[in-house]
């Protein structure tokens, strides 16, 4: 297989997508959780509890149940998150009134709390994903510090920085767009998602460059050829870690889709691992020969 051959339909698909990600999160912006916002818990505990879709569907109309989550707590309970921080009995009558049958109301606790994540830990969070960046950059750069040709060993580092930016910026932009259309919120399980998204996506490409970096040392081939052939031997290998992640979360997503956390996680989950796969074989190491190209013709 000739992964080079479209290299340059496959870059203008990936700025589309990222461009397209990118205007998303600044039109729709990202439809923040009580996890980060703060908000109230009702819990509800019933004899024979209902389903989670009915007691959604219940509640559904109520205009006061901003950011509505509903999530069972074993058999007969169930937990009701809105982003009010304060219900009033108004709210709560009402609640109590489109709630399907078979509760105790003196069984019903309501709880504050606080985002769990405020502005301080944001920040600390992002010096924390600049820091981690810089550092998988420096550690790609003494890592292949033995490979010097044609490419450096920064460009390797860069290379792999930007297809980071690449499968995250993507999942967020689709969780921005359900999050204005569909009220999908962002909550800690999505950013769970996003942390082994980014597993994955730096796994694959440390693959295939040490493959390049091997076949560099014993093939006297041109570079484009080397990191063809490169490619090639890591595909099946790439295909079916992504494949297997795949096989989990498809069961996760159906199966759990009454579980809020759970269904959300598997699909942004299931996102990242697609773009991830796309980006690791048909972005990170064509961009590097790219660079190489450019490089000759500019001499």
């Amino acid at each position: 297989m000739n992964f080079l051959k479209h290299s340059k339909i496959f870059f203008v698909i990936a700025l589309i997508a990222v461009g397209a990600s990118i205007f998303s999160l600044f039109s729709f912006g990202l439809n923040l959780g009580i996890d980060f916002e703060g908000g109230s818990v009702v819990n509800v505990e019933y004899d024979n509890m209902p389903s989670i879709d009915e007691i959604r569907g219940s509640l559904s109309g109520i205009d006061e149940l901003s950011g509505l989550q509903v999530q069972a707590l074993g058999e007969n309970e169930v937990s009701l998150k809105i982003k009010e921080k304060n219900v009033s009995n108004e709210t709560l009558s009402l609640m109590i009134e489109n709630l399907p049958e078979g509760f105790d109301e003196s069984n019903i606790s309501i709880e504050t709390i606080s985002p769990v994540i405020g502005k301080e830990l944001k920040d600390k969070t992002l010096i924390v994903v600049v820091v981690a960046l810089l550092a998988m950059l420096s550690y790609i750069a003494l890592a292949f510090k033995s490979v010097s040709r044609p490419i450096t060993s920064f460009q390797y580092g860069l290379s792999s920085t930007l297809m980071l930016f690449h499968d995250v910026i993507i999942p967020l932009g689709v969780i921005s767009f359900l999050g204005y259309y569909y009220g999908i919120q962002l909550s800690i399980p999505i950013i769970t998602a996003f942390l082994a998204i980014i597993g994955y996506s730096i796994n694959n490409n440390i693959v295939i460059f040490d493959r390049i970096r091997e076949n560099l040392k014993k093939d006297n081939s041109s570079y484009s050829e080397i990191v063809n052939k490169s490619l090639n031997e890591t595909f099946v290998r790439c295909f079916n870690t992504s494949f297997t992640v795949l096989i989990v979360l498809v069961p996760l997503y159906y199966f759990f889709s009454t579980e809020e956390s759970l269904k959300y996680f598997s699909l942004i989950m299931g996102v990242g691992v697609i773009i991830g796969f796309f980006s690791s074989l048909f972005l990170a190491s064509p961009l590097l020969v790219s660079w190489n190209n450019f490089k000759n013709r500019k001499k």
